[in-house]
């Protein structure tokens, strides 16, 4: 398959690593695929228990402004 922009691939319903930790639905518009792909779990994880989710996505929607 090939990759779509965001990290996920093209057809394919499996969620980013984020969305994935958080048990919620990966939208296609997902502020976190970008930077956390699925097959990197770990990347998300670590991050997440440092600054928690919502500061992650604050930051994010800050650098997109």
């Amino acid at each position: 398959m090939k990759e779509s922009t965001g990290g996920r691939k093209q057809g394919a319903i499996s969620p980013c690593a984020a969305c994935k930790l958080l048990r919620r639905r990966c939208a296609q518009d997902c502020v976190f695929a970008p930077y956390f792909p699925a097959d990197e779990p770990q990347k998300f994880a670590s991050v997440h228990k440092v600054f928690g989710a919502s500061n992650v996505n604050k930051m994010l929607q800050v650098r997109f402004q």
